[in-house]
């Protein structure tokens, strides 16, 4: 039987609405719908009782419910558990966007690996979507987000703030310039887009539309143009004089997220990862609230 069925299936139960389902499972409403019947078909029974406005679910459909959720448990543990190699007591499988890993967690996840004896981490790349429905599928136990996630069986811990500074290859450059510049944008998620107000002047075809933040640098360092690059990555060019920040323009920040399910088999480990520093994060944040040294 296909997991995602039973997936779809536990969704809508929850939300007893298949736009909702849809939403949270980020799939068509008519997809929902059609997986629902297709595991109808399958089962050879009424999993829902229909009427306007009001799903529920029928007697088979109760009877379902426990079992379509522990399928979905044991098949989530056993692709962890069985990947283990001699040597090692668990696995921790920790996921994010691919921008996400061109940053620093190098120390972090040197704090991760130390936590607990015999454990084996596992990094992957995806996007926020399929990073969610890995979660739901416990073949993930934790995710790097920048968007909170509507699905209330994942929790959202913050843990910082991601800071994005105005940068350009050439120095003193103002709001009449800018303008006239070419635009390199990083896409780092639907919700991170500049204030009209503020960058007017960048609301227009880029030169480069990049997921990648490295790329982007490159682009800039080796083309010239105007780009929000992560600080992190900025900063060391800044001050070497290769990078120059744009003036007037304030910092944008991102929050950051680690997103894991509330009823994680792992939560104890979880908890403990949850109060790990991320320094660099911390800098971060306060130099946007005092303000970066201009040039």
């Amino acid at each position: 039987m296909d997991t995602e069925l039973l997936r779809t299936f536990i969704e809508v139960s929850k939300t007893r609405h298949f736009g909702r389902a849809a939403e949270n499972l980020y799939l068509t409403q008519s997809a929902v719908s059609f997986r629902i019947r297709q595991l109808e078909q399958q089962l050879g029974v009424s999993l829902f009782a229909r009427h306007r406005n009001n799903i529920r679910l029928t007697a088979s459909g109760e009877r379902l419910l426990p079992y379509a959720d522990a399928i979905l448990h044991t098949l989530g543990r056993a692709k962890q558990d069985v990947a283990l190699s001699p040597g090692f007591s668990q696995q921790l499988a920790i996921g994010a966007p691919p921008v996400f890993w061109e940053l620093d967690f190098n120390d972090w996840l040197g704090h991760i690996y130390a936590l607990a004896p015999g454990l084996a981490v596992r990094l992957e790349t995806a996007s926020r979507e399929h990073l969610c429905r890995q979660l739901l599928e416990r073949s993930l136990d934790l995710a790097l987000l920048s968007e909170p996630t509507k699905i209330d069986e994942i929790a959202l811990h913050p843990i910082g703030e991601l800071v994005f500074e105005l940068v350009s290859r050439e120095p003193n450059v103002g709001n009449d310039q800018l303008a006239q510049m070419p635009h390199i944008h990083l896409d780092w998620g639907t919700s991170f887009e500049p204030q009209p107000a503020r960058l007017q002047s960048l609301q227009k075809t880029p030169v480069l539309h990049s997921s990648s933040a490295s790329m982007a640098l490159h682009f800039l360092l080796g083309n010239g143009g105007a780009a929000y690059l992560p600080r992190r990555m900025v900063g060391p060019y800044l001050e070497q004089g290769r990078l120059h920040l744009v003036q007037e323009a304030q910092p944008l920040t991102r929050p950051l997220y680690l997103a894991y399910l509330e009823k994680s088999e792992r939560r104890e480990l979880i908890d403990e990862l949850l109060s790990l520093p991320l320094g660099w994060l911390e800098e971060d944040l306060r130099s946007s609230l005092t303000g970066p040294s201009k040039d």
